[in-house]
């Protein structure tokens, strides 16, 4: 089976480009001028070396040399950028995101190209919704990062959003699988409420149709049976997935589920819920953690912990007035600042979120690959764009090494997508997309903020184009208008 041969195809051949507002496009359309980087020191992501005064020759969208600059012929009229003293690392993909409601594209794809997120894998929203803005992504010349679609969330019956496609039982899931397929989604979404048979019978009928599946764990499996029926990435780290690596979390997560049952003593509940709240509140064990990061290494199944969404659930001070709120359409920033919690309650559930963020190390040391994703969506301050830069520094600090955590945004999504030949990595051959750092990335994450240019598809962003990308991303933020969450219980 080749998921992603097709995909990745038309991606690379510039299907999965596409269009920020129609108005002002990122650049201009025709093929690609001839662009010579020079002098730099290229950041070997597979093996963490540096290889410093290089020159890479960019031609049609592609690397079409890599060598030290003493050797470079500079092809007759190129640009030339003297990159003296910077690094060039891979272009980076935020591997979970959801750009395509309520014109976030408009304002969101800017931001991901101004911060050197150069593709995108869309984790869903409403069917016409995806399918509109799939057509704009593949009309050439303007203003969208590569993108990976999904179906929308395959949920039970009702589906926990009102952009679910409900599944009730396993006929339904296999013309759903049917349904998807030929629609031309890259890979389907599995939700939270799916029923038992109705998952198993999406992971029978993807394997049959070629196409991927991943998502959320639904209730009715386990983590572990999830990796064994095939799929291929498990987003977020939540508290199902956490429990399961507590001690006794299980049972104690069953003991709640019967307090609650109906006809159960009103007494028990609290009980319950305070021995599970301790068990959480101390941690995982490595011990229980082993057995379920050794199945999901040995199945390669991957990881999208999503570290910001946590980070947003109980943001630190200085989110309430971070200068990217410039970048929110003012309703949802209204919003956001209204549900900052505080509290006893707020307080637990901020150590029980850090005693969670220990899982992504040892799922890392365990051999799991990890993808770097941030949720971005309407999720509390998650940015768009450059939260893919606190997603990074948020991994390291969960236990990843610098190199580590750039890996789960280039060469890890490069192999999450079978795509490793030909994007992930600074090489000759690979698609022209770049990141130029005034740092070294792995001597600080964070350096990945440090920006002095970008290279997309072959063509150049530097400081003035990435302003003024960031200029209509902020005029697009300030016209969007935010409807409720879509949520129905």
């Amino acid at each position: 089976m080749k998921p992603f041969a097709a995909l990745l195809a038309l991606c690379l051949a510039a299907a999965c480009g596409g269009r920020g507002p129609a108005s002002a496009p990122a650049s201009a359309p025709g093929p690609a001028a001839d662009l010579a980087l020079t002098h730099v020191t290229i950041v070997d992501v597979e093996s963490g070396a540096l290889r410093p005064g290089q020159t890479v020759l960019v031609r049609g969208g592609r690397i079409a040399w890599t060598g030290p600059a003493a050797e470079a012929r500079l092809p007759a009229g190129a640009r030339v950028v003297d990159a003296a003293g910077r690094y060039a690392i891979p272009g980076l993909w935020d591997m979970h995101v959801h750009t395509s409601r309520e014109g976030r594209a408009l304002h969101f794809w800017p931001q991901f190209l101004a911060h050197g997120v150069t593709g995108v894998r869309e984790m869903g929203s409403y069917l016409d919704s995806l399918q509109y803005w799939r057509a704009r992504a593949r009309q050439p010349g303007s203003g969208a990062p590569r993108i990976v679609f999904s179906s929308p969330m395959l949920d039970g019956e009702p589906p926990s959003w009102r952009h679910g496609y409900g599944v009730a039982d396993s006929a339904a899931a296999r013309a759903a699988v049917d349904t998807m397929a030929a629609l031309g989604f890259d890979f389907l979404k599995v939700y939270f409420r799916l029923p038992r048979d109705a998952y198993f019978a999406i992971a029978r009928r993807a394997r049959e149709r070629g196409i991927p599946f991943a998502g959320h764990v639904p209730a009715s499996v386990t983590v572990v049976e999830a990796s064994d029926a095939g799929q291929r990435s498990i987003e977020h780290l939540d508290d199902s997935f956490y429990i399961a690596c507590v001690p006794e979390g299980g049972a104690l997560l069953q003991r709640f589920l019967a307090a609650r049952a109906p006809g159960a003593p009103a007494d028990s509940v609290q009980p319950a819920l305070d021995r599970l709240l301790g068990a959480m509140l101390a941690g995982p064990a490595p011990a229980q953690c082993a057995p379920i990061f050794a199945r999901m290494a040995a199945n390669g199944t991957w990881f999208t912990p999503t570290l910001a969404v946590h980070r947003g659930l109980h943001p630190p001070d200085e989110l309430a007035a971070d200068p990217r709120l410039r970048f929110v359409p003012p309703g949802l920033a209204a919003r956001w600042a209204a549900g900052r919690r505080t509290g006893e309650n707020a307080e637990r559930d901020r150590r029980i979120g850090e005693q969670m963020t220990r899982m992504v190390g040892m799922a890392q040391s365990a051999g799991v690959g990890i993808l770097a994703g941030t949720d971005a969506s309407d999720e509390a301050y998650v940015f768009a764009g450059s939260g893919l830069h606190d997603e990074l520094a948020l991994l390291v600090d969960a236990g990843l090494t610098p190199l580590q955590a750039l890996q789960a945004a280039t060469l890890n999504p490069a192999r999450y997508l079978q795509a490793a030949d030909t994007m992930g990595t600074v090489a000759a051959g690979r698609v022209a997309d770049l990141v130029l750092l005034d740092a070294n990335p792995l001597d600080d994450i964070r350096n990945t903020q440090r920006i002095f240019a970008v290279v997309h598809r072959g063509r150049l962003i530097d400081a003035a184009e990435r302003e003024r990308l960031l200029r209509i991303a902020q005029e697009e933020a300030a016209r969007a208008a935010i409807a409720p969450p879509a949520r129905q219980d």
